[in-house]
């Protein structure tokens, strides 16, 4: 729980995932991979009968709002509870994104015959999340082909069984982790040192180093994929 989602007001937590800001009334569910997990995130919410009598909650989950630039991925399970006096059980809302777009909901918890204009009658609040994909961007090498725009790591002349290393940077720029494979090298001349697979977390940058060692003299090139 944090007192709000704006940076400025809150100052002592991270906004990650799994979060209920008060100012605003949302749950923020956070940024998830788009159709990665059919099953999406989970979260349980603890619904207690501080009262005298046993009491029936149902529970629903709506669209906040018509427009299509918003989608709406959110579904609640059971959609009813009978709580006994002083009690409590747990309800499950799924959030589970399938396209690069915000999300949005409402959720609603409405006691069986009780007074929806009063707090102790009906609870609302929304739900908030966000799909994604992973994204990597090269940093380096800077100079791209003129003819299809792809990096080009050039290097520079080098004397035969003499070697020369360059790096390739790739940066994530997004909210998810994401992992580079790359293909395997199948020029003599030239060869990945150390792994050619790594998991970049959100906002970090990693590199990875190329030596060349041309085995003739003669103008090496190869076009390498991940």
């Amino acid at each position: 729980m944090i007192p709000s989602l704006d940076p400025k007001k809150n100052t002592q937590t991270i906004i990650s995932s799994s979060l209920y800001s008060i100012e605003e009334n949302v749950f923020w569910f956070g940024t998830m991979i788009a159709g990665k997990s059919p099953e999406g995130s989970n979260e349980r919410f603890k619904i207690i009968n501080p009262n005298k009598v046993p009491c029936t909650v149902k529970f629903a989950v709506k669209p906040r709002t018509q427009s299509k630039s918003e989608g709406f991925a959110f579904s609640v399970a059971p959609e009813g509870l009978t709580i006994d006096p002083h009690k409590h059980k747990y309800v499950t809302v799924t959030f589970a994104p399938s396209e690069m777009k915000q999300y949005g909901g409402i959720f609603e918890a409405m006691v069986q015959s009780g007074d929806a204009n009063t707090k102790q009658g009906k609870m609302t609040f929304e739900l908030r999340g966000e799909g994604t994909l992973p994204t990597l961007q090269v940093t380096e090498p800077e100079e791209k082909d003129a003819t299809d725009g792809y990096p080009i790591v050039r290097f520079p002349r080098t004397r035969v069984n003499k070697e020369h290393i360059s790096s390739i940077v790739l940066v994530n720029e997004g909210q998810v982790p994401a992992t580079a494979k790359f293909d395997a090298i199948t020029n003599e001349n030239f060869e990945f040192l150390g792994s050619m697979n790594h998991t970049i977390m959100s906002k970090q940058s990693y590199h990875f180093d190329i030596k060349f060692a041309p085995k003739a003299v003669n103008q090496g090139k190869f076009l390498l994929t991940f």
